[in-house]
Formats: structure tokens, C-alpha cells, sequence
């Protein structure tokens, strides 16, 4: 995962401040530096019972219990595993509705059944680690990826060795980085019938040996409160092409949370339009909405989809963006009236863009609706500003496109790893994996995918390193499946 900084790990992650907290009375969600160095974790606590339940109610297999989690100044480890660089996000809630929104009875552990606790999200070089909901000063329970586990802290202070390993783990996640792990999150749109479905595929490289390739029927995508997934559900009638988009984190698993607790529920529009996605990231969707015969470029903030809120260029690119932004609309619209064109649908506040996918990467455009001979139509016209890191944080391309047309002539779109060891070519219906050799496109692909005709990549989420296998492991636990061989010819 990327976010421009440090071993470029993970992508979906916005800037942390290394060693942040926030006071457990402070606002959830807000970030403020500690005092004096003070973590809010420390101390080495072990795992007494595993909270969670198959889908027949049944305990699940109890492989963590007796594993401790021990926590320095900067560092956690466990499972054989050590994060340092770590940053905290600290928010209060209510017991009772955090323990049920995860699926745990308040009666099956002694925790407080009416008052506030402090849950603190951990991130690791600015990247999601796991929840800490903190019962009391000697219980807590840890939320990581697919598992709920019952701390009890039984000493202090963490074993003296937990920062010599932390070097060490730098050391070895500096070595892994080099030698090439790389793992991304593939979002496709698929023409189906006279509308659009969606899936998610999951490609890891691991020492030029490619890993089952994994796919879900929906977007399952990272943010910095964990794996999130969207949905787009069809709701057309008599006629009417409809449909709702929702999102929700995939860690709560009851729609209805509070207002302005993180992590929301279920989310639709009420107005009925036909939403098709261009692009899906961490925090943004750019979709073109189809309604009344007119198509509208529009970015949405993926927390406030129930609303009508959508982005306008200056949230996202400032009075220099917007100043673009119009200038540009108005040299297309002067084109336009060049050829008779009259009747403009008018834009002054710029809502109307988006992003399109060319030649290896992302680029804004922004959109103009008018009407012809009765009929509605739309032009586009570049931006010419390279989309902000809030809305892409990673789209970048190491070889160059002409490098890549070279050796894949028919090749529609590429992407290549932050590490630089694999390259993802698309052509019309084919998706080919590459190991990336001197500047170039190794001779021999590692495999190809078969694509529908039409399928167009609208989200590549990277993570490399050691955040390979937690990605992998997280999206099984969401329900992927691993494609047949018939579907991945492996070279």
C-alpha cells in the first residue's frame, strides 16, 4: 500500500502523526499529538478466549488463545509478527453498541453495559493495523481482520527483546520490499445486459510465484478504518434504469450505527438516477449519473452517499483548480457555439467532473450538457492537473507506456507495483501479469485472465511486504474465492 512516504507500503492510507492520540474526551475521529510521548497501549497482555462464532454458533478453533500482544514505545508485536512506526486514533463508544455492531453479546464478557469506552485504532507506518476496545485498565478486546479476541494484561512492561525485534522486522520488511512481494486489489466493470456489474479481483506476485487469484462479486476495498465494501444494487422498474450505491465497513455488521460514529452503515441516494462507477479510492467515487437523459460527471464522498453531497473542483483543487476548471468549460463551450450549439446546462460552482482512465493512469476531466435538435448531448474536456493525493494516492507507472505498446501493441491500460515486480497489462478481454525486468516487461507473463469485452478496471489498491498476507487473508475472510484454473492460464 502507498501513500508516497517511507517503503511506499499501502496506498489506501491517509498521513497519520507518528506517535499521535487523542484524548478519550475529544471527538471521534479527531487526531491531536501526544503529551510527552505517552501511548496509549503498552504493557504485554495475552489472549484468553477468541469471541468469535462460526455461522452455526459454534466456537471457533481457539489457535490464538495463550498468544500474547505486547506493546513498547512505537511497537507492537504479535502472532511472530512486529509493527513499529505505529500512530493511534483514539474514540469513545458505547459498549453495549460497539460489542453488538460486531456481533458480540454484551453478556459474554464483563464489560461495561451502559457507559463509554475508549476504542483506539492502531496504524503501523500510517497503515491499519486493528481496533483495541479497552474494557478496563487490565481487559481489552482486539478486532483484527476476521477475529475478536479477549485480552488480559499481565505485566507492565513488554519484554526487553520486543525492540531489538522491531529493528530487526524493519530490517526484514526493507529486504521483502526489495525482493519483489506485491498484492493488489482489482476493481472491475463488467457490461451485463443493458447495465454494469462489478467485482473485485486480488493478485499477489511473491518472488515471481503468482498466488491463487482471488475474486468477490463486489468492491472490497481498503480504508484507513479498515476493508470496506461497495455495492451497487440494482433497483430499475417499468422501464426506469435505477440503481442505489452503498458502502459500508465490513467489520460492522449492522447497518443502523450512530450518527457520526466511524464506520457507518448502509448508505443509498434517494434520488432515483442511473449510477455507472469510473473509479473507486479510499475516501472518493467519481460516477457518471444518468437521469432524464442527461449524464452528469460527479465525485461523492464515500461516507456521505445517503446525501446529496457531492464534490465540487474546489474542495479537491482550490481557487487554482476552479480557475482551471472554468476556463477551461468555457473554451469547450466556445467550440461548441462555433457550431450552433445554444442551450448549455450551466455550471459555475464545478460539479460537473470526474476521472477517465488513459494510457496508464488517472486524469480529471470535466463535462458540459447541452441540447442539440431536442436531443441531450455532453462533450468532455481535460483538466490538465494531476488529481490530488486525497483522491489517488498511487497512479504511478514505472515503465513507460510507450515501452509497454511496444511489447503488448493491442495493450488498453497498465499498472505496476510500488516495488517495481510486476506490471498488469489489460487488452480488449485479456489481463496479463508481467514480472518487471530491466526497465521493461519481462519476456515471459507469470499468467492472463480472461476478461468480458468491455470490462474496464475502475480501482487498483496496492500493498506490498508483510501487508501481502494480511490483505490476502482479510479478503478470504470476506468470502473471495479463488478463480479455477481455467480461468488463469498460467504460463
Amino acid at each position: 500500500m502507498v501513500k508516497r512516504r517511507l517503503l511506499l507500503l499501502l496506498p489506501f492510507l491517509l498521513l497519520m502523526l507518528s506517535g499521535c492520540a487523542e484524548s478519550s474526551g475529544a471527538a471521534a475521529g479527531k487526531i491531536i499529538p501526544p503529551s510527552n510521548s505517552v501511548y496509549p497501549l503498552v504493557g504485554k497482555w495475552t489472549v484468553l478466549q477468541e469471541l468469535d462464532t462460526d455461522r452455526n454458533g459454534e466456537e471457533s478453533t481457539r489457535q490464538w488463545v495463550g498468544s500474547d500482544v505486547q506493546f513498547a514505545a512505537g511497537a507492537v508485536s504479535f502472532g511472530g509478527h512486529v509493527w513499529d512506526k505505529l500512530s493511534y486514533k483514539i474514540k469513545r463508544v458505547n459498549a453495549a453498541d460497539y460489542l453488538m455492531m460486531r456481533y458480540i453479546p454484551s453478556d459474554a464478557i464483563s464489560a461495561p453495559k451502559t457507559g463509554k469506552v475508549d476504542v483506539i485504532t492502531v496504524y503501523a507506518s500510517a497503515n491499519y493495523l486493528g481496533e483495541f476496545m479497552k474494557l478496563d485498565d487490565t481487559n481489552m478486546i482486539f478486532f483484527m481482520q476476521n477475529k475478536n479476541l479477549l485480552l488480559k494484561k499481565v505485566a507492565d512492561q513488554a519484554d526487553s527483546t520486543l525492540m531489538r525485534a522491531a529493528n530487526a522486522n524493519a530490517q526484514d520488511m526493507n529486504q521483502n520490499y526489495n525482493e519483489g512481494i506485491s498484492g493488489v486489489l482489482l476493481g472491475l466493470r463488467i457490461p451485463s445486459g443493458a447495465g454494469y456489474t462489478y467485482q473485485t479481483l486480488w493478485i499477489a506476485v511473491e518472488h515471481q510465484q503468482l498466488h491463487p487469484v482471488l475474486a468477490a462479486e463486489r468492491i472490497f476495498f481498503p480504508r484507513t478504518s479498515g476493508f470496506w465494501e461497495f455495492d451497487v444494487q440494482d433497483n430499475s422498474a417499468e422501464g426506469e434504469k435505477d440503481n442505489i450505491l452503498t458502502a459500508r465497513n465490513v467489520a460492522a455488521k449492522i447497518p443502523d450505527m450512530k450518527e457520526g460514529e466511524e464506520g457507518t452503515g448502509d448508505q443509498a441516494y434517494n434520488d432515483p438516477a442511473l449510477r455507472i462507477i469510473n473509479y473507486i479510492g479510499n475516501d472518493y467515487v467519481a460516477i457518471e449519473k444518468r437521469s432524464a437523459g442527461v449524464n452528469q460527471l460527479q465525485v461523492l464522498p464515500i461516507d456521505k452517499l445517503s446525501s446529496p453531497t457531492e464534490i465540487k473542483v474546489f474542495d479537491l483543487l482550490g481557487d487554482n483548480g476552479l480557475n482551471a476548471y472554468l476556463s477551461a468549460r468555457e473554451q469547450a463551450v466556445a467550440a461548441l457555439r462555433d457550431k450552433g450549439v445554444t442551450s448549455f446546462k450551466r455550471d459555475e460552482s464545478g460539479e460537473n467532473f470526474g476521472l477517465v482512465r488513459k494510457n496508464g493512469h488517472w486524469f480529471l476531466v470535466g463535462r458540459v450538457n447541452y441540447q442539440r435538435g431536442g436531443t441531450f448531448e455532453q462533450t468532455d474536456f481535460d483538466l490538465k492537473i494531476i488529481p490530488p493525493a486525497n483522491l489517488i494516492f498511487y497512479d504511478t507507472l514505472v515503465l513507460s507506456w510507450h515501452n509497454i505498446k511496444d511489447r503488448v501493441p493491442d495493450a488498453m491500460d497498465a499498472f505496476t507495483s510500488p516495488n517495481k515486480n510486476i506490471a498488469l497489462v489489460k487488452t480488449k478481454n485479456k489481463l496479463t501479469i508481467y514480472p518487471i525486468g530491466t526497465e521493461q516487461l519481462a519476456e515471459n507473463p507469470l499468467a492472463g485472465l480472461d476478461l468480458p469485452e468491455g470490462t474496464t478496471v475502475i480501482m487498483a489498491e496496492w500493498a506490498t511486504g508483510s501487508y501481502v498476507d494480511s490483505w490476502e487473508k482479510s479478503f478470504l475472510a470476506y468470502g473471495a474465492q479463488a478463480l479455477s484454473g481455467n480461468s488463469v492460464r498460467i504460463r
